[in-house]
């Protein structure tokens, strides 16, 4: 009997789930864990688990940055459904940290352009923040959570000044149109991961 490449990693990954998810549900359920989360579920995976779920997952942890407010839903997970369902849409990498990821020419800058790029330094100046903080709040407007990573003190600082001010309609809307950090899960600039399998 032969299956197919998208059969034997739906089989795979729906194993993996019916494994894992109750091991977290047990510890969950012995007060070890305040929630369960999940990371970079799409459409088909979140359905397979709330098949077999007593405990809904909290939040789902997607790859989400400027460059992709509007990708398809198999680049942002299917954020519409998720939260259709009540779990919490959260960004990771909300500044494109792995977006040169398999670059080999060196001259990939996209991981930088949601920092220092010239569309973001420029909405910037409008309210006195950096770029990144423009970035960030792109989704924090949006009701995304964000994790932003970083080890210098005045990164977090901006990180965390987030709040007490808004970014234009005309803003959001040049940062929910831009295509640039491509989508960069799925290496086609188009996918998040395997959203795209059947």
């Amino acid at each position: 009997m032969s299956l197919s490449i998208s059969l034997l990693q739906k089989l795979i990954s729906t194993h993996t789930q019916t494994q894992t998810h109750p091991a977290m549900e047990k510890l969950h359920k012995e007060g070890k864990a305040r929630a369960i989360g999940i990371s970079h579920y799409c459409r088909r995976q979140l359905d397979d688990v709330l098949e077999i779920a007593t405990v809904k997952p909290a939040v789902n942890q997607v790859e989400f940055h400027v460059g992709m407010g509007s990708a398809g839903v198999n680049a942002t997970d299917d954020r519409a459904y998720l939260e259709s369902k009540g779990v919490t849409f959260q960004s990771f990498s909300p500044l494109c940290g792995p977006c040169c990821m398999g670059d080999t020419t060196g001259k990939c800058t996209f991981n930088k352009d949601l920092i220092t790029g010239d569309m973001v330094t420029s909405i910037g100046a409008k309210y006195n923040k950096t770029g990144a903080q423009v970035s960030l709040k792109w989704q924090v407007q949006q009701g995304i959570p964000v994790i932003p990573k970083t080890n210098n003190k005045q990164h977090l600082e901006q990180n965390i000044a987030l709040f007490g001010w808004e970014l234009s309609k005309e803003d959001m809307d040049t940062l929910t149109s831009a295509t640039s950090p491509p989508v960069s899960g799925g290496g086609d600039g188009l996918t998040s991961g395997d959203c795209a399998m059947p």
